[in-house]
């Protein structure tokens, strides 16, 4: 002990005194020589140190012992299963298997068929009174078009569900293993397992709340709107809640990604402040790849059904908003309009609680650990812990912890924007197109009651001469 701390010192006298070549000439000879001691010790090929091992050994117990993301959020699990959105399972206990699974001939897939044909029969039904009844009415303005429009198009995620949620279960039921297998990782590379301590309650209300909007959306709009008939009310209550759903899912797992990157970034700076922490910070970097991997997973896994949910967002909003506009122009304000102001609010609440919360959960995971890893005065540490803090950077840099909906778009604060110039675009040309018909409509208006005053005219200057 005494002889280590002594060439501890005189390596530390000659690294002051030296030249940087000097320096970088003694520091390869310290590191071959550290590399050296630990082959000895583990008698094994000197490539292991160079490459990451591909798996780590698993017990099936710990797992499930330690699976906290799983156990605080089993709730909305068991919810999507109810509703037949996302029929995944969960491996028995004890069975060596991947903890979440999907198979098309599953027990909860069997219920999905079941529930999926019920909601179905009674979409159908009311979506052909709805043609119905617009196709019979004499009133064929395009207002009354666009107004139709927007009720329809709240029915169209229910038909893509099966291609939007179903086709992708495999990539859900690969992101639940990952979230599984992190977590057992992060327990043997830290020491001590991630705790979720506000999720559970958070996921219990969220689920109870999903329904509860659900009711008082749609009971609103049977209220507000005059043709909207009590019956029709039960083939939208599933869909909305649907929506809010996932809604609820993307906050949970953004939760939990800022949860576990705040409890990550602080076992990172407790061992940066450590003396020669390069062989940690290795495995805290492939431990922190994990994780950026497992944020782009969650919008692969959910690419289709956020991605239709952000067209129904988008379409809804604009269709929504030039009704409610165009009625007030045309009519003034009535508990008509409230109805479609209401729907707008929702979807752009919906827009914003996705965009918020993944700028959050990528700002947590990325620009946090690059923030405190440029922080580390490099003078100060030996060279391994040097290469390493720019590995994890350059790690960073190549492994940008984004929501990406598989290439199609990227969920952050950006979208918002985007969505709202785009929608801004769209409900200026309709309302010039509004504007352009008033315009006609008054001129012919203005015409016919000119034509009927001069009919007027010459009949009585007929009947003067006649007298």
């Amino acid at each position: 002990m005494i002889h280590t701390q002594m060439e501890d010192a005189q390596y530390e006298i000659r690294h002051q005194v030296l030249n940087p070549n000097q320096r970088q000439q003694l520091e390869d000879r310290r590191r071959i020589k550290e590399q050296l001691h630990q082959l000895e010790q583990d008698n094994e090929s000197p490539s292991h140190m160079y490459r990451r091992k591909l798996k780590v050994a698993t017990n099936v117990d710990l797992l499930d012992q330690h699976d906290s993301f799983y156990h605080t959020t089993k709730s909305l699990l068991v919810l999507f299963q109810i509703m037949g959105v996302m029929p995944i399972m969960r491996s028995p206990k004890g069975v060596d298997m991947p903890r979440t699974t999907f198979t098309w001939c599953s027990r909860a897939f069997l219920w999905a068929y079941f529930i999926y044909a019920c909601e179905t029969v009674v979409v159908l039904v009311v979506a052909r009174e709805r043609i119905n009844k617009f196709i019979s009415t004499s009133d064929k303005r395009f207002d009354e078009v666009i107004y139709n429009i927007i009720f329809m198009s709240i029915l169209v995620p229910h038909f893509l569900l099966p291609v939007a949620s179903w086709r992708n279960g495999s990539e859900v039921a690969k992101f639940k293993n990952m979230w599984t297998d992190f977590q057992y990782k992060y327990l043997i590379v830290i020491g001590k397992p991630i705790v979720f301590p506000k999720l559970y309650p958070i996921t219990w209300a969220l689920c109870i709340v999903s329904w509860a909007l659900s009711l008082v959306i749609i009971l609103s709009q049977y209220y507000l709107q005059p043709d909207f008939q009590f019956s029709h009310t039960f083939a939208y209550y599933h869909i909305i809640a649907m929506l809010n759903g996932f809604c609820s899912l993307w906050f949970v797992n953004c939760t939990a990604f800022g949860t576990a990157s705040k409890a990550f970034a602080k076992e990172l700076t407790d061992v940066l402040a450590t003396e020669r922490p390069a062989a940690k910070l290795t495995e805290y970097r492939h431990l922190w790849v994990d994780l950026s991997h497992m944020m782009q997973q969650l919008g692969k896994a959910y690419s289709n059904m956020y991605g239709i949910y952000c067209l129904v967002i988008f379409f809804t909003t604009i269709i929504a908003t030039y009704g409610s506009l165009s009625e007030i122009i045309e009519h003034g304000a009535t508990y008509k309009e409230v109805g479609l102001f209401v729907i707008v609010f929702y979807c752009m609440s919906l827009l914003f609680i996705i965009c918020n919360e993944a700028h959050h959960a990528s700002k947590r995971v990325g620009l946090n650990f690059q923030e405190r890893l440029l922080n580390v005065n490099l003078t100060a540490v030996d060279k391994a812990t040097q290469k390493e803090v720019e590995m994890f950077l350059v790690a960073i840099d190549k492994n940008p912890p984004t929501m990406n909906l598989d290439g199609y778009a990227n969920i952050n604060r950006g979208l918002i924007t985007a969505n709202i110039s785009f929608m801004a675009t769209y409900l200026v040309v309709l309302m010039q197109f509004k504007l352009t018909l008033l315009r006609q409509s008054a001129k012919n208006a203005f015409i016919s009651s000119l034509k009927a005053n001069l009919s007027r005219i010459r009949a009585l200057e007929a009947d003067k001469n006649h007298t």
